[in-house]
């Protein structure tokens, strides 16, 4: 349209500016932060964005009500995987895309039941460690979206058998990037779950008698979490004092790549 400058001039304004009326001529400048971003409103406020533009992906066991084994293990171990996940992109490729980790959830499908809590911690590496021993399972994750076929640049694998997997050590770049207790032993049932950044952590509920042998959901809020291309992630899980009997548990996590 003649006589309208239509480049956008970026206004930073970490006060809230003044209010427009919806009458005023569709000429003004964009609100902008001090670094340059612009502030945008969300129309809607949860993850289907990421999910239509075919970014967000999950992964899940393969047969629902069937649980995978998990060996007895009582202590942190540096060497012994719940979760080894991997992202596959280039650090060379410009366009390489970073994995920005939603949440876990763990259904207890057997209890550990010497153990006396349920402890989980999360670790970063900018290389790639080597399963030696070999007890996962390969999952493919795939997107939500029924209408996209975009492929994940990420593999996972699970522990899926009662005799650990062993991993090799991290190197001396890698981070704890992530510490977390998820109440007393779980019970059949149960789902743990793992929140990364949340906005509105929930409480912990304490438990009553009655509570301890219901299934119920428990769940711990970690940092933001973001994996580099051509990187590694693991997922520890430990029950102190467990001795006998190992965790079966069903399982899904949420990721999106950008």
């Amino acid at each position: 349209m003649p006589g309208i400058d239509v480049n956008q001039l970026w206004t930073p304004a970490r006060a809230v500016p003044s209010p427009q009326s919806d009458q005023k001529a569709p000429v003004t400048n964009v609100r902008g932060g001090r670094y340059g971003e612009q502030y945008v409103l969300p129309l809607i406020p949860t993850k289907h964005l990421l999910a239509d533009e075919g970014s967000y992906f999950i992964a899940t066991n393969p047969t629902p009500g069937t649980g995978l084994a998990y060996n007895v293990q009582a202590a942190f171990s540096d060497t012994v995987p719940l979760f080894y996940v991997q992202n596959n992109d280039s650090k060379a490729n410009p366009f390489g895309k970073r994995l920005y980790l939603d949440y876990i959830k763990l259904i207890c499908t057997t209890a550990p039941a010497s153990g006396t809590g349920a402890r989980f911690a999360i670790k970063t590496d900018p290389a790639i460690r080597t399963i030696s021993t070999n007890n996962t399972t390969a999952i493919t994750p795939t997107s939500p979206n029924s209408d996209v076929a975009t492929q994940s640049v990420c593999s996972l694998n699970v522990q899926s058998n009662a005799v650990a997997s062993a991993l090799s050590a991290s190197s001396t770049s890698a981070r704890l990037v992530a510490n977390a207790s998820v109440g007393g032993i779980p019970v059949v049932g149960d789902e743990l779950v793992l929140v990364c950044g949340p906005v509105d952590p929930g409480a912990y509920p304490g438990l009553t008698a009655a509570q301890a042998v219901c299934a119920g959901r428990k769940v711990s809020c970690l940092p933001p979490i973001i994996l580099g291309p051509n990187s590694a992630l693991t997922l520890y899980a430990w029950f102190p004092g467990n001795a006998a009997t190992g965790l079966s548990y069903e399982f899904e996590v949420g990721w999106w790549e950008r």
